[in-house]
């Protein structure tokens, strides 16, 4: 049922072909190497991320009689695997993905699934970033998984030369394309609410991280023009927290670059050893 990552697999993500192979699951951090110790932020919170998602995922692709238990126990040396691997490769941006196999038109959703861990050098970091609302994107089977967007999201925010802002049918603000989005109504964090989106780690941190500094963060809803009026920040597991430059164009209000800058430093006090 499932192969650790498998040549197949690979392969067929560097061809980008669908009807070879789908993502079904991806996670993906940062990695650095501290006092000769490779550390990421929030790991063990990735890998369970990852272990939840892909559980869900198998159990949706079905399988024969006691696959289940088959799939944990694939699943957990994986995990084990790629932790040694990611912290013998050092500073990175590595990412643990579960694919199937064959999932093109006439497989009738079968296709074997396989585990893959790609290792990758930490692409250009950046401080800012600007957002543009995608008011016409479809909305895409399990929301809540991080993997089975990238392709997409990638695509769509190449089409609109920003970061995608994803909003629901009601115009809500969901999370952007690759970031999960913090704002500010007076002194109080704001965050989507936590349906029909990924649960960010990064997210989770930096609230956790505000709270220590007595900030209180709380779920919100909010349109995108309620954005452009107020400071919002983008989180995710590579950049960490970027300052949103612009959303639709405008720019937006003055900076709280003191409170990020503690933040930032909170957050990166995060990071721990792998393994």
């Amino acid at each position: 049922w499932a192969q650790l990552m498998t040549a197949n697999a690979a392969g067929a993500r560097a061809t980008g072909s669908p009807a070879a192979a789908q993502l079904l699951v991806a996670d993906s951090f940062r990695v650095r190497v501290h006092g000769g110790r490779a550390e990421a932020r929030g790991f063990p919170l990735h890998v369970a991320r990852f272990r939840h998602s892909a559980l869900a995922a198998a159990a949706d692709a079905g399988g024969p009689d006691g696959f289940a238990a088959g799939f944990t126990t694939e699943l957990d040396l994986f995990l084990e695997t790629a932790a040694d691997r990611i912290a013998a490769a050092g500073a990175g941006f590595p990412r643990l993905e579960l694919w199937r196999d064959g999932a093109g038109p006439g497989t009738g959703g079968g296709g074997a699934l396989a585990f893959d861990l790609l290792l990758r050098p930490i692409p250009e970091l950046s401080g800012e970033i600007a957002l543009r609302t995608a008011w016409d994107a479809s909305p895409l089977p399990h929301p809540e998984r991080k993997g089975p967007g990238i392709a997409a999201y990638a695509a769509l925010g190449a089409e609109l030369g920003a970061e995608p802002l994803l909003v629901d049918a009601d115009g809500v603000v969901l999370e952007g394309g690759t970031t999960s989005l913090l704002w500010w109504v007076g002194d109080e964090a704001c965050y989507a609410a936590p349906q029909a989106r990924v649960a960010s780690v990064t997210e989770r941190l930096v609230l956790n991280a505000l709270q220590g500094l007595g900030v209180r963060g709380s779920s919100d809803a909010a349109t995108p023009d309620e954005l452009a009026r107020t400071e919002v920040w983008a989180l995710n597991a590579l950049h960490g927290i970027r300052r949103v430059t612009s959303i639709d164009g405008p720019e937006l209000p003055p900076r709280r670059d003191a409170s990020l800058l503690l933040a930032q430093t909170a957050l990166d006090a995060c990071f721990a050893p792998i393994g």
